[in-house]
């Protein structure tokens, strides 16, 4: 019972009023230095030694000496002080963006053309802070953040997970890619699919999500969900396309990163196929603050995304919509991003 009281009674201010007299040995400048009145500080040592059952200094008329439990006690209460202040110190800094680290993973195509500016930004702001990009797929992108490898990430749902909250930033529109001398460059505007089917298809590999999200849209040919040619690379996509091998299906600012945004593209429509891109974190987890300030500024960069062709971000309304789309997704579903 004496312990239980003598815990809810005694806190660091105690050890910080008994750590400045005995630096001090006087009453008068140990409340100067603490900004305490004299009686306050003296009252404050007076519950301090009766709680612990203990005198901590012999008092003159002069000064105040430590006794001998004063000086065993010292080094103790100096090293709690220093411990706490420090752990405040850090957290201070913390909550300033003074310190930290953040961890985002997200698809090629996003890291490439989003996260760039927006991560500049944030270093030009907050020098201290220690950054980890990581490029994967959906699904990997995904399992990094169950696993608490990243904060946060950025994609498309790759399946529902009850342990993951999505909040959509964008939509994405499908597109033929092909050579600047292929037969399609020579008109412009939206092509459909049909017009596309007898085309030699050259696609992704079936791990990457874009390629998964064709593969399981009802309606499409063969030849674009199951295409005969897969390569996991866009270099090697690049490559071949420019070689006049065939042409390639991909979402829309997917083709606006190097080395793909060498070669031209028109949308596809009949129907419109679209990808919904935004932010994915565990749920109930908050975020530290360098993580939530990072995510601030991805969100006031993805509005820049609307400058290239078939993508649109997604407004207080559209976002809603996606959200419930999302929401609604069936465990293979037809958004995917790489």
């Amino acid at each position: 019972m004496n312990e239980e009281r003598t815990s809810k009674r005694l806190s660091i201010r105690h050890i910080r009023a008994f750590v400045a007299v005995a630096k001090h040995r006087s009453l008068t400048r140990a409340a100067e230095s603490l900004f305490v009145t004299q009686s306050a500080l003296s009252l404050t040592i007076q519950h301090l030694e009766d709680d612990l059952g203990v005198s901590l200094f012999d008092r003159s008329t002069r000064r105040l000496d430590l006794t001998q439990a004063g000086e065993e006690f010292l080094p103790s209460a100096e090293r709690l002080l220093q411990d706490f202040d420090s752990s405040i110190r850090e957290m201070r800094a913390l909550g300033k963006r003074e310190r930290g680290k953040v961890g985002v993973a997200a698809v090629p195509s996003v890291m490439a053309l989003l996260l760039p500016e927006a991560v500049a930004a944030y270093i030009d702001a907050f020098p201290n802070i220690d950054i980890y990009l990581r490029e994967d797929n959906s699904e990997a992108v995904q399992q990094r953040i169950v696993d608490g490898d990243v904060d946060f990430g950025i994609c498309s749902p790759w399946e529902p997970d009850a342990e993951l909250v999505f909040e959509p930033l964008f939509e994405d529109c499908f597109g033929v890619v092909f050579a600047p001398h292929h037969p399609l460059a020579a008109g412009d505007g939206e092509l459909s699919w049909e017009e596309v089917s007898g085309y030699r298809i050259v696609g992704f590999s079936s791990d990457l999500g874009m390629q998964h999200q064709l593969s399981h849209t009802p309606g499409l040919s063969q030849e674009v969900r199951e295409p005969r040619y897969r390569v996991s690379n866009t270099s090697t996509i690049e490559t071949l396309l420019a070689r006049g091998v065939g042409v390639s299906i991909m979402s829309a600012l997917a083709a606006q990163r190097a080395p793909l945004d060498r070669l031209s593209m028109r949308l596809l429509s009949k129907p419109v196929l679209t990808r919904t891109v935004g932010i994915v974190r565990r749920q109930g987890k908050s975020l530290s603050p360098a993580a939530a300030t990072l995510l601030q500024h991805i969100r006031a960069t993805v509005p820049q995304l609307a400058r290239f062709p078939g993508v649109r971000v997604l407004d207080a309304a559209a976002h809603e919509a996606a959200l419930e789309t999302a929401s609604k997704a069936a465990p293979a579903p037809s958004r995917a991003s790489r």
